[in-house]
């Protein structure tokens, strides 16, 4: 499954969004403390779209989204051993469900994850990590970089011819 990780500067966002988005990423540790969002691949279309599903902030939970991805804000990383259809199963048991701030900030503060509820690491990586609630958007890429492939330079030019 192919994973996409969020490494853009969140420009657009409104002031407050900006500010939380910084706080995120000066809280997180590592090569990859940049990440501030995660979603799954779930298909990747002719037209150089994909489908990607997370739980979203923005969409208040869980969603499925088609969308062009700028190759500037996204870091696309290849974990062959993680089945495409257990996230497929898993949008299917959790679509529409909310998103899950408490468990986000538990993250890095003192806390836990709300049942029946999901934020977007969590939500990725629950189909295949024990804890998912436990990591944050840098530790998810952490582990998807060590055992898998970043194929972001391969997965741009796909979609530029």
């Amino acid at each position: 499954m192919k994973i996409a990780f969020y490494i853009g500067g969140h420009t657009s966002d409104k002031l407050s969004s900006r500010i939380g988005w910084a706080l995120i990423r000066h809280t997180q540790k590592g090569a990859y403390g940049q990440v501030t969002h995660v979603e799954a691949i779930h298909a990747e279309h002719p037209d150089g779209k994909v489908t990607i599903v997370s739980a979203s902030l923005r969409a208040k939970g869980v969603r499925s989204k088609v969308t062009r991805l700028n190759p500037l804000h996204w870091l696309i990383v290849d974990v062959p051993q993680w089945d495409v259809t257990k996230s497929i199963e898993l949008f299917e048991l959790t679509k529409g469900q909310p998103y899950d701030w408490r468990g986000a900030l538990a993250t890095r503060l003192p806390g836990s994850h709300k049942a029946n509820a999901w934020f977007c690491n969590e939500w990725v990586s629950e189909p295949f990590l024990k804890e998912s609630a436990t990591f944050g958007p840098h530790h998810l890429c952490a582990i998807a970089m060590s055992i898998g492939d970043n194929v972001t330079v391969q997965f741009f030019n796909a979609r530029s011819k």
